[in-house]
């Protein structure tokens, strides 16, 4: 019986996802709509995603011939996914020519079923402390509520007045209620 849902699943997986976000060799893909991206030495720089707009966090890190090691801050932002999509920046050969450019901006550029294209913004995140990145979860986090963004899987929404007003409205009486209850204990602080 196991076997036969070990078989089931197999065949249907390819299916429950529509496309694949990769790094090129150089760069770290470490979260994917909020989540960090879980990677290991047997698991390329990947991830399986539905087609859509998703938020990406990547950071550049390179190893050079003279075996110095450079990373730039992690950068956030949007890509359209359609089939599988790869992320990628300018080839850097040097140690030079990357710290010049990795000190005034990465350019992005996306590649899949759709086309080519360059992300036009891009935002660095900072982080703190001895680790400033271990917690990318968390400070993609604080990123999303500084900027009023909403990131669920496939849609990246700005949030406004009138999504929120929208959302009251579309709400059943008992989550209006519990939106009254946290809003009259939250408004008095």
């Amino acid at each position: 019986m196991r076997f036969t849902g070990l078989i089931l699943s197999l065949a249907i997986s390819p299916f429950a996802f529509s496309g694949e976000i990769v790094t090129h060799s150089d760069l770290e893909l470490m979260a994917v709509d909020g989540a960090k991206v879980k990677s290991s030495f047997f698991t390329d720089n990947s991830m399986e995603v539905t087609d859509g707009t998703h938020q990406v966090v990547v950071r550049y890190s390179n190893s050079f011939r003279d075996e110095r090691l450079l990373q730039s801050r992690p950068y956030v932002f949007n890509i359209t996914v359609d089939g599988d999509t790869e992320i990628s920046t300018n080839k850097l050969l040097s140690f030079a020519q990357a710290e010049q450019k990795i000190s005034t901006e990465l350019d992005w550029f996306v590649e899949n079923d759709a086309g080519e294209y360059q992300v036009e913004t891009s935002d660095q995140l900072h982080g703190d402390g001895f680790a400033p990145y271990a917690d990318i979860e968390g400070l993609v986090g604080k990123y999303n509520q500084k900027n009023n963004l909403q990131v669920t899987e496939g849609t990246v929404t700005k949030i406004t007045t009138n999504s929120l007003i929208e959302q009251y409205k579309a709400a059943t009486a008992e989550q209006k209620k519990q939106f009254k209850i946290w809003l009259i204990n939250n408004d008095i602080k």
